[in-house]
């Protein structure tokens, strides 16, 4: 009888990832962009974990319980079978493994399994969440946490929840240097979110290493070779690139580096690298193909990892993005899939709970020859909120019919059908040289075509940058108590919170006040980064004011919208 061998394959790891393996550490911030292999190197570090600590117990930290199912689970999960963990064989999710299987128990066994993961060694992991709805780390002994998109934690609560579980136990696993290490994955901080993560690099400022120039040099000439479509010119490039990359040392801190609420522990390696790393698995066509699709925005900062600027004093100087933005995970639904990883990575409104199924959408469109934005809003009367849900856009050639699908198979489940389109009358009255229809029309009658009824919101002539700044000085001061409060999904409206952050002002030659809109002219400069994204933000800010009477003691808190 012949009995069929296993079908293996040999394991190759970028040079990210032998760093990160080979580096005696004992904790990591690892800042790589998309497609680089994060989740590739989680898995190893859960095989580690298993296979050195056997019954420890770990955290696996999300901001919320909805990201770690939808986005840390199914890639973990894939890389995990890649390495030869098969679910409900080697480690269950949620539950207790049969008791006649006589599996070792991890030494602090949890009271519930429900948001804990155990493996075949009784090493495991608490699913836990800053949201509330995973697992708590109040009262944990944890030997150590791994937190995935690290960039939307919040610091304050990592510090006095996971930071001070991770205690204890310290006889079991003497000289093992991943005992109570943190390890911390992220694509890069934009906004003023997640620019903690970047504190534990300044002990390379410390001893002289300036890896930040190599790295910017570096991207300056990617962002080059993607563009040129000339071999011998990218082959220049990219002897250019490899010699840059020459000079790039990432190495474990040598001595721990104390500061102000913060501390970089001797061992924590600290390291930052992009696609151009992983090209050898991903290939040209994937990149040219990311190119192509992606935003300016999510191109540089999460494919090619580059650190986005700030501005100090800028248009929205109110924006409070911890104030302001929050994720809205549907938990409920999610758990529902009872993790079918499958669903779980369909995109879709299902999946956000700031979406009230049985209200309309509001939604304002910036056309432009380069890319055109579509930013959706829904008025939630009863909590007296304003709701921004999601942002889209499509790069030329793509225009009106790309954008109308991205919303209309987005917005496929939602149960009220009915769009209240803010109109921009200045741009969006232009007409295609082969339409007899404007570009709003157009897009209109695309909705209508999906089962759509369009209700019109005309703004006329768009106000000043000077109206608009003091307007949106007072939506977002929320100082009248009249007035809705605005909220933004963090993650699906992550373009429009980083343009609105990094949207500059400048005085005219009158002295007044304008939107620095000189960047959408600057190729290096991201579009989203720009202004096109916070444009949309001022037609639902005017339209707010315009169309969205205040609540009044008279009116029993009633909001008219009116077109």
């Amino acid at each position: 009888m012949t009995m069929n061998k296993p079908d293996v394959k040999p394991l190759k790891f970028n040079r990210p990832q032998l760093r990160f393996i080979l580096s005696k550490l004992a904790s990591a911030v690892s800042l790589w962009s998309r497609a680089t292999g994060k989740s590739t190197i989680i898995a190893w570090l859960i095989h580690m974990i298993v296979t050195k600590m056997p019954r420890s117990c770990w955290g696996i930290v999300g901001s919320t319980y909805g990201q770690l199912l939808t986005r840390t689970l199914p890639s973990t999960i894939a890389q995990l079978e890649k390495l030869g963990y098969i679910k409900d064989v080697h480690y269950f999710i949620g539950r207790k493994p049969p008791e006649n299987w006589n599996w070792p128990e991890p030494f602090q066994r949890p009271v519930s399994y429900k948001h804990f993961i155990v493996f075949y060694t009784g090493a495991g992991f608490h699913l836990i969440s800053q949201d509330g709805n995973g697992s708590s780390s109040r009262g944990l002994n944890l030997d150590g946490y791994i937190g995935d998109e690290a960039l939307l934690l919040d610091r304050e609560k990592l510090g006095t929840d996971v930071i001070a579980s991770n205690r204890g136990n310290k006889d079991y696993w003497k000289g093992c240097d991943l005992h109570h290490g943190k390890f911390l994955f992220s694509s890069m901080p934009w906004g003023d979110q997640g620019k903690w993560l970047l504190q534990d690099s300044l002990y390379y400022e410390r001893d002289g290493n300036g890896f930040e120039t190599v790295r910017n040099g570096m991207i300056k000439l990617q962002l080059e070779f993607v563009d040129s479509r000339s071999m011998s010119t990218r082959m220049q490039l990219y002897q250019e690139i490899l010699e840059l990359s020459r000079q790039l040392r990432f190495y474990p801190n040598p001595k721990a580096m104390k500061r102000a609420k913060q501390e970089t522990p001797k061992g924590l390696l600290y390291s930052e690298a992009n696609i151009f790393d992983n090209l050898g698995n991903i290939g040209i066509p994937y990149l040219e193909e990311q190119r192509r699709e992606l935003s300016d925005f999510v191109f540089l900062i999460e494919i090619l990892n580059q650190r986005p600027a700030t501005v100090e004093a800028g248009f929205y100087p109110r924006l409070n993005i911890a104030h302001h933005a929050e994720e809205c995970m549907a938990n409920d639904y999610i758990t529902g899939l009872n993790f079918n990883m499958a669903k779980l990575r369909e995109p879709g409104c299902m999946l956000d709970a700031d979406c009230l199924a049985h209200l309309p959408l509001r939604g304002a469109v910036d056309w432009g020859s380069k890319i055109s934005c579509l930013l959706i809003g829904q008025i939630h009367k009863e909590a007296g909120e304003y709701r921004f849900l999601k942002d889209f856009h499509v790069k030329h050639p793509k225009l009106i019919e790309d954008l109308a699908k991205l919303f209309c198979d987005y917005y496929a489940h939602h149960l009220c059908k009915e769009f209240h389109f803010i109109e921009d009358s200045e741009w969006g009255n232009a007409r295609k040289p082969d339409s007899k229809l404007t570009y709003n029309q157009a897009f209109a009658e695309e909705l209508r075509l999906r089962g759509w009824r369009v209700r019109h919101f005309n703004q006329g002539r768009v106000p000043s940058y000077a109206h608009r700044y003091k307007l949106g000085i007072d939506l977002l001061g929320e100082q009248d108590a009249r007035q809705l409060l605005i909220r933004f999904n963090k993650v699906n409206c992550r373009h429009t919170l980083t343009a609105m952050s990094m949207a500059p002002l400048k005085e005219n030659s009158k002295g007044e006040i304008e939107k620095d809109k000189s960047s959408e002219r600057k190729k290096t400069i991201p579009g989203e980064e720009a202004t096109h994204f916070t444009d949309t933000v001022d037609l639902h800010f005017l339209s707010i004011d315009k169309h969205v009477v205040r609540s009044t003691p008279e009116s029993q808190g009633l909001l008219i919208v009116s077109s």
